[in-house]
């Protein structure tokens, strides 16, 4: 449940949306991009990866919506395939980051989960072609509140935080 900021004397919440909140002062902490990535044996055994389609190949491991393989496709490649849907659906990100771990397919997640999973190597980039979702994350305030010392710096730091990846 969101908190009315106005009803409930709240100074400061983090909303995931479009940053559009009428009444209300909302500052970008950060944008996740979707990525595509897979382990690395997966993609050594598998057939090379030129273009974004190139990804359809591979068994496609899907969020619980299926919504995510079909934005990514149309947004950077103007493909629209019925393949993009297919393949094992997951609830959970965390989960859907060991099952490509384990190699068991093409995982399109958001940057900001993989980052230890890349930096480490149990992870890589499928193919480089991030795609910013249009969801980002913000912090809200009242207009009254917007301009508090104690209000600025908080946001100051969780955007600090955002941009380091905590």
């Amino acid at each position: 449940m969101l908190a009315d900021l106005h009803r409930d004397g709240v100074d400061i919440a983090i909303r995931h949306g479009l940053g559009r909140y009428p009444g209300l002062v909302s500052t970008l902490l950060m944008a996740p991009a979707l990525i595509p990535v897979a382990s690395p044996d997966l993609l050594a055994r598998g057939p090379r990866i030129d273009t974004p389609s190139d990804c359809l190949l591979y068994p496609l491991l899907q969020d619980s919506a299926r919504a995510d393989w079909p934005l990514w496709l149309e947004a950077v490649d103007d493909v629209a395939d019925e393949r993009a849907v297919r393949g094992q659906a997951f609830d959970d990100d965390y989960l859907l980051l060991r099952a490509a771990e384990a190699g068991q397919g093409l995982a399109l997640v958001r940057d900001v989960h993989a980052e230890s999973e890349i930096a480490s190597g149990r992870l890589v980039h499928a193919i480089d072609r991030p795609w910013p979702g249009a969801f980002a994350y913000y912090a809200v305030t009242r207009p009254d509140s917007a301009e508090r010392h104690a209000v600025r710096a908080f946001i100051q730091w969780a955007g600090d935080e955002a941009s380091s990846g905590c």
